[in-house]
Formats: structure tokens, C-alpha cells, sequence
């Protein structure tokens, strides 16, 4: 089985790569005998907008506020969409045993990943 990592950026995927021994590059992620390495391209997940809620949050209205959803949406971010599917792809494959969160420790860095 192998530890799928996911760094925040590819500059930082590529140094964690080179550290674990990963060889086999792709566009989206670098492979070793145990780990694979992959990497956000800053946000790839962000939140829905009001109206996909709801067509009554499409325009502001004090009558509906508080938006309070019960759950939150996500939506992948367009631009990034290609490596969203990428990772989802490397965190579903079967000999995937485990996932490293090589995020940057901050509040955004965790949100990168937790979002993914």
C-alpha cells in the first residue's frame, strides 16, 4: 500500500518528491514505491455561492437573513477543476493506504486540505 501526500502548491510537492525518493512524474502528481505526491494549486474547492442555496439568496433581502445553512456546499473552483479531479482520483485509487496532509500548518493551509 502507499501514503498519498498532498501539498499545498507543486514547487512543495516536487521538494517533498525528491525527499521521499518519488520518481514518476506526471502532470498532476509524482509517484514512488511508497508514497505518492500530489499538490493543491492553491484553492481547488471554495464555497457555493448564496444562490445555490436558494433562488431567494440571489438578491439581498433582509427577510432571508441569516443565511444559516445547515450544511455547507463546496464547489471546485473552475480554473483549477483539473487537478481538483486529479487528487480525488489519487485519494479513491486502491492502493492507497493513507493520506498526508503537507499543507502549511496555518488556517489556510489546513483549509486547502480539508476542503479537498
Amino acid at each position: 500500500m502507499k501514503h498519498l501526500v498532498i501539498a499545498e502548491k507543486p514547487s512543495v510537492g516536487r521538494d517533498i518528491a525528491r525527499v521521499l525518493h518519488c520518481n514518476k512524474k506526471t502532470n498532476t502528481y509524482i509517484e514512488g514505491t511508497d508514497y505518492i505526491v500530489t499538490w493543491a494549486l492553491g484553492h481547488l474547492v471554495t464555497l457555493a455561492d448564496p444562490e445555490q442555496y436558494d433562488e431567494q439568496y440571489k438578491t439581498w433581502n433582509m427577510d432571508t437573513l441569516p443565511m444559516l445553512p445547515e450544511h455547507w456546499k463546496l464547489v471546485v473552483i473552475k480554473q483549477t477543476g483539473r487537478q481538483f479531479h486529479a487528487v480525488k482520483e489519487l485519494i479513491f485509487r486502491k492502493d492507497v493506504s493513507d493520506i498526508i496532509i503537507a499543507t502549511d500548518a496555518g488556517r489556510e493551509g489546513e483549509l486547502v486540505a480539508r476542503w479537498i
